[in-house]
């Protein structure tokens, strides 16, 4: 039976008259204004709470998991462009070879150039 705010006042009433005012005041407020089987007890409480921890475990293995899937992504970034970073080193070398080597063969060929023309001079 649900009891209503004018029975409760009925109660607090009969028992101002029995026990006095600021003690069946007191015993109103300890009872709750709705029915007992509304509270939760703690066997409640700790069934929300299991509830809630399966559920935020799920959640973070699921995170977990995301977080795995990206820095496996990223190692494999990673993989690439020391790969690539590689190539372009053994690229970069092989050009600064030929580079040299035709700086070379041009700075030599200017040197037996003047080379030639002091000697031309230099003979006549």
């Amino acid at each position: 039976m649900l009891v209503d705010e004018t029975r409760r006042l009925a109660l607090l009433s009969r028992l101002s008259e029995v026990l006095g005012e600021e003690e069946a005041r007191t015993l109103i407020e300890c009872l709750p204004p709705v029915r007992w089987e509304h509270l939760a007890t703690k066997d409640d409480v700790k069934a929300s709470e299991d509830r809630i921890c399966t559920e935020m475990n799920g959640k973070f293995a699921m995170v977990d998991a995301e977080f795995a899937r990206v820095h496996t992504r990223i190692d494999g970034l990673e993989h690439k462009m020391e790969a690539g970073f590689e190539s372009l080193r053994g690229e970069t070398a092989l050009q600064m070879a030929r580079m040299t080597r035709t700086l070379v063969i041009i700075m030599s060929g200017f040197m037996l150039t003047i080379w030639g023309t002091m000697l031309g001079i230099g003979l006549t």
